[in-house]
């Protein structure tokens, strides 16, 4: 087992419980055992449930492995280098923020202004008002169109 897999087990094993609420979690991996920072364990949190380690329903999280047959060393603590393992996760919007401000050369919260006011006139989702406003700069938005659609109906 991983260190990803070590940490995660004897969290659960020292709060002494099979399920926790995802503020449990942060908290234990935060404050109780100060292992991490608060937005530091809601991305250990995030990289368990993206590894399939945890699964996460209404809120609450528990381990989808035997954590209890996980062998922990003495004074096990998590390195900090087990957090580096996670690649950002870069929202769609995101992306098509940065291209649209290299593109026109726009700062990108006059680009978020404009885009929130498209969005409120339309009446649709965030992506789909980029979408729009890109076009209307002239961007190409072909590389675009379908992830915004997949990301939508995946909602």
């Amino acid at each position: 087992m991983g260190d990803l897999e070590t940490c995660l087990a004897l969290l659960f094993k020292r709060k002494g419980k099979n399920i926790l609420s995802e503020r449990e979690f942060v908290f234990a991996a935060s404050m109780d055992f100060r292992w991490f920072s608060p937005k530091e364990a809601q991305v250990l949190l995030e990289m368990g449930v993206k590894r399939g380690l945890l699964e996460r329903t209404d809120g609450m999280v528990k381990p989808s492995f035997d954590y209890r047959t996980i062998e922990i060393p003495v004074n096990y603590r998590p390195c900090k280098d087990l957090l580096k393992e996670v690649e950002p996760d870069v929202s769609l919007f995101s992306l098509m923020l940065d291209d649209m401000a290299r593109a026109s050369g726009q700062k990108k919260r006059d680009l978020v202004a404009k885009v929130n006011r498209l969005q409120d006139r339309l009446g649709v989702d965030i992506e789909v008002a980029a979408l729009a406003l890109a076009k209307d700069m002239g961007l190409d938005v072909a590389p675009y169109v379908e992830r915004v659609r997949k990301e939508i109906l995946a909602r």
